[in-house]
This record gives structure tokens, sequence and C-alpha cells, in this order.
């Protein structure tokens, strides 16, 4: 004998089986939405670092000139993989690209003088000694790469996103004076 409601509880299952997948579903794109963002904000932090290992390669140079158009070609492939990267975190939010452009701004001029620096320095090669006071600040570089971390982090949390937003707007940029990316 079939019950009276057995249409009822036949939708009614029906509704809770489909609804139950649609919601893994969901969660499922979410974590793995998470995991990419993850990895890409990862890749353009290696990215950023390769520009701070120039200056070591620019000391362990030899004299032959191919070694030296190498390192050009290194700076020129830095370069453009920083600017593939901001521009990758741009699409997926403008805040973020300019989070990481901001990043790689402070990077570049916290390294540009020790850099520039490392072309003139003798001796030069693989064995050559780096003095502690002419190595770019790492203690600094961290604390940006700490930073960045961050504020990346924050960008999958929505009421985070909207503190940050007001953090860097105009009137706390200029009024206020709070820098966030200094070198």
């Amino acid at each position: 004998m079939i019950p009276d409601n057995y249409l009822e509880i036949m939708v009614t299952l029906l509704v809770g089986v489909l609804g139950s997948s649609v919601l893994a579903s969901v969660v499922k794109n979410s974590q793995a939405q998470s995991i990419k963002h993850m990895e890409l904000v990862a890749v353009a932090s290696k990215s950023v670092y390769k520009r701070v290992e120039m200056y070591y390669r620019i000391r362990r140079r030899t004299n032959d000139e191919a070694d030296v158009i190498s390192i050009r070609d290194q700076f020129h492939q830095v370069q453009e993989e920083n600017e593939y990267y901001r521009v990758l975190l741009s699409i997926e939010s403008k805040w973020h690209g300019e989070r990481y452009g901001l990043y790689i701004k402070a990077i570049k001029a916290l390294t540009r003088q020790q850099t520039q620096d490392a072309w003139k320095q003798t001796p030069f090669g693989p064995d050559a000694e780096v003095r502690p006071e002419h190595r770019p600040n790492h203690l600094r570089i961290e604390k940006l790469s700490r930073q960045f971390a961050k504020d990346s982090r924050r960008l999958m949390n929505p009421f985070m996103r909207t503190l940050m937003r007001c953090r860097d707007s105009w009137i706390v940029q200029k009024v206020w004076k709070v820098k966030v990316y200094e070198p």
C-alpha cells in the first residue's frame, strides 16, 4: 500500500539530494579556486625574489661577456615575469594587482643601490665574498613579503577586503600619511 503523501516524500528526497549535490559542487569549486589563488600568489612572490637574487648573480659573475649578457637577459625575464603576474593578479582583483605592483616597486627601490654597486665591486666571481654591508636588507625584504602574503589572504575575506579598501583610500594615504609598502 502506497501512502497518500508518497509523491510529496519523493519530491522532498529528490530536492534534498539535488541540493546537497549542488552544495558539494560549490564547496569543491570554492576550494579549488582558493588553492589556485594561493599557487598564483606563491609563484608571483617567487618572481619577486628572483629580482633580489640578481644581486648575488652579479657578484658571482665571471669575466666572460656571455655571462654578463646572460645576467642582462635574466633581468629582462624577471621584469617580464613580474609584469605577467601583476596583470594576472589585476585580472583577479584590481586591488590585488595594485598590491603586487607596490610590492615590486618597494623591492626594486630596496635592491637598486646594491645591484648597481654589485657591478662595480671587486673581486667578483663564484668565490667572491659578499660583505654584510653590501647585501640587500633581507629583514626588510621578508617583511614586505609577509605584508604581501597577508594582503593576499585578506583578499579572500570579504570583510577584510572592505577594511583594506578603507585603509588604502585617498584620505588615509594623504591625510593620515599611512604607507604600507615602503622600501
